[in-house]
């Protein structure tokens, strides 16, 4: 064997070591949790610092539009409506291939998920809110088809949770 294949041999094998090794470390921080995703435990707070939430407000909600029309920069245009109506603004772009979306659907990957109900109800209280495993972008996703007007100024700016969540808030 010459000195040339021996070095090849040698770098391909340093590579695919170095590539197995990536893979394995970018899986692992892909897998793991954010830090402080899931708070500090019940048993970490007083009471004091304990905060009970009844309702769920627009600004803490983050929505994400994608456009199932035709009409040119429409999710950009219904995400900044959105904005303006107290919500969080996440991801402007198209729906995947293939949605069919006459006016407007929210997908939720959460089971009765009051944010979303809450989104839902901004378009109207006929507006469907779907289960889905697909997440488009951060917070609840909006797909809008060409037949939407717009936001229903009407629509509640909170919704109350079915029940009660008792959460810590940090105390300064």
């Amino acid at each position: 064997m010459s000195g040339r294949r021996i070095t090849t041999a040698v770098t391909l094998t340093v590579l695919v070591v170095v590539l197995a090794a990536m893979a394995v470390y970018g899986f692992r921080a892909a897998t793991a949790p954010l830090p402080g995703a899931d708070g500090p435990a019940d048993d970490d707070c007083s009471t004091t610092e304990k905060e009970v939430k009844r309702f769920v407000r627009r600004d803490e909600v983050q929505v994400s539009v994608f456009n199932a029309g035709d009409r040119k920069g429409f999710a950009g245009t219904m995400l900044e409506r959105l904005e303006e109506a107290g919500f969080r603004a996440g991801n402007a772009g198209n729906a995947p291939a293939g949605a069919k979306v006459p006016r407007v659907v929210v997908w939720t990957t959460e089971d009765d998920d009051a944010s979303a109900r809450l989104v839902a109800r901004s378009f109207g209280p006929r507006t469907r809110v779907v289960v889905t495993e697909t997440d488009l972008g951060p917070g609840v996703d909006v797909l809008v088809g060409n037949r939407l007007r717009g936001v229903d100024k009407s629509a509640p700016k909170k919704l109350k949770l079915p029940a009660a969540v008792e959460t810590c808030v940090e105390v300064d």
